[in-house]
């Protein structure tokens, strides 16, 4: 199954958990949200300063949880969810290590920096696409156990999917990364 197909797969399950089935284009508007973040995603990695590059990325992926939660009527505050987007983008970025390699050719001047960006584009691509499948199935995870969802339930969720599925999310970064290299 492709990772655009898995998107789809863990939308529709987070749908399923909140009972809100009746909308059929849901599951499908959340997965267009996580490709969209993806993509601009990409326009990050064109960020000529090493390191802001990244903060580009781990940005975008909070604004992704934010359109997400937006889509399924769920309200968090903005500071958790920059604190899980950060964590979430870091844990993901030690599986796309080229993300180092990007930005330390940013360092030499001129071609170092479109050398960089080229190298980075895929990986943050990758590490988006990913960011958002992670938050699906542990927003879905917590949502299967039932109760109130609140910041530090969903910071355990998160961390319990990101330890428990480290194979899975390996598979599926390297997916998107081929997937990418197909598009391009």
């Amino acid at each position: 199954m492709s990772e655009l197909n898995h998107l789809l797969h863990a939308s529709y399950e987070l749908v399923q958990s909140l009972d809100r089935l009746t909308d059929d284009s849901l599951p499908q508007e959340i997965a267009d949200v996580v490709k969209l973040h993806a993509k601009l995603a990409v326009g990050s990695a064109w960020v000529p300063v090493p390191g802001a590059d990244v903060a580009a990325g781990a940005v975008n992926i909070w604004t992704m949880y934010l359109r997400i939660n937006s889509k399924i009527g769920m309200k968090l505050g903005e500071s958790v969810l920059k604190t899980i987007a950060s964590a979430v983008a870091t844990n993901l970025a030690s599986y796309a290590a080229v993300l180092a390699v990007g930005g330390a050719l940013k360092f030499i001047p001129g071609i170092g920096s479109i050398g960089g960006a080229v190298v980075m584009s895929g990986a943050l691509y990758a590490v988006t696409l990913a960011s958002g499948y992670v938050y699906l199935k542990a927003l879905t995870a917590l949502l299967k156990k039932g109760g109130v969802v609140d910041e530090n339930k969903l910071k355990e969720s998160v961390d319990d999917f990101m330890n428990n599925n480290r194979s899975e999310i390996k598979t599926f970064i390297n997916a998107a990364k081929k997937e990418y290299k197909k598009e391009k």
